[in-house]
């Protein structure tokens, strides 16, 4: 006799069970490409997509799915499809392919079926491993790549702010237009100065509005090409102009709050009418990029990045269900903050990308989703790249690049300043994944050890040469 319908996890599933509906799915279904479109068509044949649309949710046939879909589940699943029942091996299948929580009935019982446990391989990296003697070689070379475009990154990122003042300043005359940002976005990929751009967000000051669009879509292109390649998927450019572009239109709607509230010094209290009105951006947002014809996602993003997991916080709105905020609304609202922390006001002292990320980890379940959480501090790394940190040795570096998952706490570090005080000319690497005597003692606030009024941590940052 059937058993009504509950939920489960992947690693739940067993033999016996029928599913449903597919209630999760991992971070790279947060816009469909064409891989994606071809693989539920052919698997889930006459199901329903469910899909996030202006109005909240809504259901469609899953041979009309198409890229860039807002996909949020599976729904209707024919009980006649051969994937629909649970079988040995089932669990693996759909742990491979992002799919993670099911509604199911059970109609006879059988032995839950455990996902296989991965295999520590030969190159598994462990500190002083040979495994991580390549991955130093490897990172070494990318370093190098890395320094040689942080003049261009300062270039394009001033550019780029320049670009969406512009773009507000159009939209206050009822000039909306996204091929700025496009021409923007077109330079970035082209020169691959986006990792480099996200360095210098946490290094240097930016205003709360235009900067601020740049460094967040940046972090935000990073993370998320970052996050679909540690799912296994082949990244494309539509990938990458897809979430920069959802990054600098994400706060458009801005050009309709009056521009000295916009740059205003002063901190607004919750309750006044500057802070009501600045709130509203997010629902001027949606409306005029769904009046531009944007895809469903970017308007998503512009609506949603502000709306927490617990929906009761004062600092979530618009008030909507949070099943309505898509997985790439999540990343965005993770980075939103992040750089909303790193960045440098008038009107208050900014956290370094290393304080950043800890107090990021304090919010977890309350205002973010925990796993978009967890994949954007394993992108970012505990030590983003640019982060000033003092070692062991008494020496202070710079992240140069982040440490494997397991290890976060191990990232390859320039020294600039050794122990005494004394700044560098020439530039070592220690990569503390072969230094295992050596750690991070501490993060260190760059604006406060360097004098700030002269840039004077990012002009070291850029003016580092290794060997």
């Amino acid at each position: 006799m059937a058993q009504s319908s509950r939920k489960v996890k992947v690693a739940e599933l067993r033999p016996g069970m029928t599913i449903e509906e597919i209630t999760e799915l991992s971070f790279d279904y947060a816009s469909l490409d064409e891989e994606h479109v071809k693989f539920l068509k052919v698997t889930f044949k006459g199901a329903s997509a469910v899909l996030v649309g202006e109005d909240g949710l809504r259901t469609a046939p899953v041979e009309q799915l198409k890229a860039f879909d807002p996909l949020q589940g599976i729904t209707a699943i024919p009980a006649a499809l051969k994937v629909a029942r649970i079988e040995p091996g089932s669990a693996r299948f759909f742990e491979q392919h992002g799919l993670l929580e099911f509604k199911v009935v059970q109609d006879s019982g059988g032995p839950a079926v455990q996902t296989e446990s991965k295999e520590v391989s030969d190159e598994t990296i462990g500190i002083g491993s040979e495994a991580a003697k390549k991955r130093n070689k490897i990172k070494q070379q990318e370093i190098r790549q890395f320094i040689e475009t942080i003049t261009t990154a300062k270039e394009s990122r001033d550019k780029a702010s320049s670009i969406v003042e512009e773009m507000l300043d159009n939209g206050r005359v009822g000039k909306f237009t996204s091929k700025g940002v496009e021409a923007v976005v077109d330079d970035i990929l082209k020169q691959g100065s986006s990792p480099a751009m996200k360095a210098i967000a946490g290094l240097r000051s930016s205003d709360q509005t235009y900067a601020h669009c740049t460094d967040m879509s940046v972090i935000l292109q990073d993370c998320y090409v970052d996050i679909l390649q540690r799912s296994g998927k082949k990244t494309t450019e539509a990938n990458s102009r897809f979430a920069l572009v959802s990054g600098f239109m994400h706060d458009i709607g801005k050009s309709e709050v009056p521009k000295d509230v916009l740059e205003s010094t002063e901190r607004f209290a919750p309750d006044s009418k500057e802070m009501t009105i600045m709130r509203n951006h997010t629902t001027y947002g949606a409306r005029i990029l769904s009046e531009m014809g944007m895809p469903e996602p970017t308007i998503n993003v512009s609506a949603y990045h502000h709306v927490k997991k617990d929906s009761t916080l004062l600092n979530s709105y618009p008030d909507v269900e949070y099943s309505q905020v898509l997985p790439l609304t999540r990343l965005s609202a993770i980075t939103d903050v992040y750089q909303a922390l790193i960045g440098k006001r008038r009107y208050k002292k900014n956290w370094v990308p290393g304080k950043a990320i800890e107090y990021l980890l304090s919010l977890q379940g309350s205002e973010f989703d925990e796993r978009m959480l967890d994949y954007f501090i394993k992108s970012m790394g505990r030590y983003p790249v640019g982060s000033l940190v003092r070692l062991s040795t008494g020496d202070l570096g710079f992240v140069m690049a982040v440490a494997p998952d397991e290890h976060q706490d191990r990232p390859i570090v320039a020294v600039v300043e050794n122990a005494g005080g004394e700044l560098l000319t020439a530039h070592n690497l220690v990569d503390l994944m072969l230094e295992p005597e050596i750690k991070v003692e501490e993060v260190v606030d760059h604006y406060e050890h360097y004098s700030e009024s002269e840039d004077q941590a990012y002009m070291i940052f850029q003016s580092i040469r290794v060997a």
